[in-house]
């Protein structure tokens, strides 16, 4: 008899299993779907950009042709600062991958590549600033990133500067030298690049 009433049970176990495991995969499937649209959304923000491309970090500013970014968009991203945060644009092609650039709060907005799969998956993300920049009482730089059809990238820092005293600059002092690093985007979405080199300069 008590294999009976088990026998009798085990198929509403089951039944229950199921209808528990199907709502499981429903509400999954749910949050795909609300990812993947909140994922175009936030492509859509980013214009697509022509190659090479060239970027004078100093010339960048933030005005009304850049977006900002809300904290919805930064789920993607996971920046330090989701209110600081602007796009600058998408580098074609995106057949397979989406890269995007997109600018972080510094004493200059620096571009950041940041690359993702068709799904939305983030695959890699690289800083394009050499961080060479600042305010001094002699220094001057002039920061620069190319970013050529083959999907190079050649990222220069020009600095310029000197010591100073109670009088001002010492021009007898001045170095020249620059910072750079390069590297590539792979056709799968994959960043590499290079350690920041410094180089003098007559």
């Amino acid at each position: 008899m008590k294999f009976l009433k088990y026998f009798h049970i085990l198929p509403l176990f089951l039944l229950l299993s199921c209808s528990t495991n199907s709502g499981k995969d429903s509400n999954e499937k749910t949050i795909s779907a609300i990812n993947q649209t909140n994922f175009r959304q936030f492509i859509r923000k980013f214009k697509v950009l022509s190659l090479p491309l060239i970027i004078n970090t100093d010339e960048i500013q933030a005005t009304s042709s850049l977006k900002r970014l809300n904290e919805k968009d930064n789920t993607f991203i996971n920046s330090e600062y989701p209110n600081e945060i602007w796009s600058y644009g998408l580098l074609p092609d995106t057949s397979k991958t989406y890269k995007i650039i997109w600018l972080a709060p510094a004493e200059m907005l620096v571009p950041v590549l940041t690359t993702f799969s068709k799904k939305g998956q983030r695959i890699n993300e690289q800083y394009l600033g050499v961080g060479g920049c600042g305010s001094d009482c002699c220094f001057w730089c002039k920061e620069s990133i190319k970013i050529n059809q083959d999907m190079t990238i050649y990222s220069v820092d020009s600095i310029r500067s000197c010591e100073c005293d109670s009088i001002g600059p010492k021009e007898n002092t001045m170095k020249k030298y620059i910072r750079f690093m390069t590297g590539k985007v792979s056709g799968n979405g994959k960043i590499k690049m290079t350690e920041i080199i410094e180089q003098r300069v007559n």
